[in-house]
């Protein structure tokens, strides 16, 4: 008799649990809910060095410091831009104050350190 009981108790948990733990099925009307599933920031900052620009393609490498928000390690890697004219703005080896979006890594501001 334990036996069984013991085998409905794993399968009740094992069809339940995903139900608790699916964040798209909480109500994002329910104060303080709204946007909980979203695991990191819309935007994210970043402070970085311009290594490359390809304005054909809408493109910057940045040598960015560690990204805390979003664990990022201090790394070089391509971002899109999401206006070419923000390429114009910068040239290689400026240090840059930039905001992205991590879906995408989509570039949508750049500042020019003095």
């Amino acid at each position: 008799m334990k036996k069984q009981y013991i085998t409905l108790t794993i399968v009740a948990a094992l069809f339940t649990a995903p139900v608790f733990a699916n964040p798209q099925q909480m109500d994002p009307n329910m104060p303080g809910m709204a946007g909980m599933h979203e695991a990191t920031p819309a935007d994210v900052q970043g402070v970085g060095v311009v290594k490359a620009v390809d304005t054909v393609k809408g493109i910057i490498t940045l040598q960015h410091e560690a990204i805390a928000a979003i664990g990022w390690p201090a790394m070089t890697m391509p971002f899109k831009v999401a206006a070419p004219e923000l390429l114009t703005r910068v040239k290689l080896g400026d240090k840059v104050q930039f905001t992205f979006r991590q879906a995408g890594n989509t570039v949508t501001s750049i500042i020019v350190e003095q």
